[in-house]
């Protein structure tokens, strides 16, 4: 997928952050876990804009 496809795929964005959380799971260190964990938040708001955007024509 070209980064002009996935920038508008909410399930890529979606995928990743289900990644992120589950990468997350792995760490001992309360910081670090933390961190993966707001970047999943971040992905999702970026599927959320990605559905509000809609693929372009």
């Amino acid at each position: 997928m070209n980064m002009k496809n996935f920038v508008y795929d909410p399930e890529h964005w979606r995928e990743r952050a289900e990644k992120t959380r589950a990468k997350a799971e792995s760490f001992a260190y309360r910081q670090s876990k933390d961190r993966l964990l707001k970047i999943a938040e971040e992905y999702d708001r970026l599927a959320l804009h990605a559905e509000q955007l809609g693929k372009p024509e």
